[in-house]
């Protein structure tokens, strides 16, 4: 009787240590990256139909993001702000942004806007993030001049 109480145990153990091997493996090959797949995904630059993203780039060597930007708005703006943060716990800071606001924005021209001494919010080489920019504006022909904010977002891996 205590025979095949003892081969249900034995046949039971093997199979929980090969689960357990199992279990081992698949928690190693996570935990040296084999399944993150964020590293697959494409760098993707995302605005408004406003202002048409060409372009970016996201470098530690001197610390900065750049964006390449149309207007697309069908006429003059002035932008008056700039900025840039992320969700990360400290968020992104970049000490200056170039060309510096206030400055103007003529129709279907492009800018190169550069956030520059870019430090925390996971800035770091061969990381990816995720920024997010706000950019401030009015129309210089409207009468009125309310000012606009558009924020759009830039998904990249740090070179």
């Amino acid at each position: 009787m205590y025979k095949k109480s003892q081969a249900s145990l034995e046949f039971l153990t093997t199979y929980a240590w090969a689960f357990l091997m199992i279990a081992v493996s698949i928690g190693a090959l996570y935990y040296f990256g084999v399944f993150d797949f964020t590293k697959y995904q494409p760098q993707k630059c995302a605005f408004p139909s406003q202002f048409k993203c060409t372009d970016f780039s996201l470098s530690t060597a001197p610390n900065e993001v750049k964006v390449k930007l149309v207007n697309n708005l069908g006429e003059e703006i002035e932008v008056t702000s700039l900025s840039i943060t992320n969700d990360a716990n400290p968020p992104i800071l970049c000490l200056s942004a170039s060309p510096e606001p206030p400055f103007n924005w003529e129709y279907s021209t492009e800018k190169d806007i550069v956030f520059s001494a870019c430090s925390g919010g996971g800035f770091i080489s061969d990381n990816r993030v995720e920024l997010k920019i706000s950019l401030r504006y009015y129309a210089i022909n409207t009468p009125s001049r309310p000012i606009h904010t558009i924020n759009g977002k830039i998904n990249g891996r740090v070179i």
